[in-house]
């Protein structure tokens, strides 16, 4: 019994020169990584992703500007994800030549840039090479042949079905003057019917800045 208790004690018996307030200076560090872990995953990283702002819902109404001559309406309740809203103290060559909302599992994207062509020469720049006004590769294919839309203005543009990795949707290209707009809709392929009409609006929304002041 002696021999089986012996090493059982000896395990247990920590040397004075390695205790610290009762405990083997050994396993502390551990355990305070622990801890430290512990805090982190349960109190620090909580707090932090309380204070980062996540949501930018729109207003009804609110206008976002792309570039210094584009702009587009989102559905109220959408995501503003990238991009500026319009506003009457944002000089026009500060907004951004790329916006995005998100609504209900959808992206709507706007990219603008200088062109000089016509909608439907940057719907097939689109289609040859997955690049359009982005300058690198987007990741999608078009799938089908284009089609004419307009927007709310009356001028016309054209759009086309797309594919891409795990996800679906519809490219538009518009033409105002010496500017090229290309429209990006994607989202998985299981969206449903009733985002027919807001993306509809949205899409009809993309027009020239106005520059009346009305």
């Amino acid at each position: 019994m002696a021999d089986e208790a012996g090493p059982a004690w000896q395990a247990d018996w920590v040397p004075v020169e390695r205790r610290w307030l009762g405990l083997d200076r050994r396993t502390l560090l551990p355990a305070g990584l622990v801890v430290l872990l512990v805090l982190i995953a349960g109190w620090i990283v909580p707090a932090i992703n309380k204070s980062v702002q996540v949501d930018d819902p729109i207003q009804a109404g609110e206008i976002v500007q792309v570039g210094p001559g584009v702009q587009f309406t989102p559905v109220a309740g959408a995501n503003l994800a990238a991009g500026l809203r319009q506003s009457p103290d944002t000089p026009a060559g500060e907004y951004p030549k790329t916006a995005a909302v998100t609504y209900q599992g959808l992206v709507f994207e706007v990219v603008t840039d200088t062109y000089h062509g016509t909608p439907t020469q940057l719907l097939e720049q689109i289609k040859t090479n997955a690049k359009g006004l982005r300058g690198a590769a987007a990741g999608f294919q078009v799938t089908s042949d284009p089609i004419i839309i307009a927007n709310s203005a009356g001028q016309h543009g054209v759009a086309a079905h797309y594919d891409g990795l795990g996800q679906t949707g519809l490219v538009a290209a518009f033409v105002f003057g010496d500017t090229g707009v290309e429209i990006q809709l994607y989202g998985p392929p299981n969206l449903p019917d009733t985002l027919s009409q807001p993306v509809a609006a949205m899409l009809q929304s993309v027009r020239p800045v106005d520059r009346s002041g009305s």
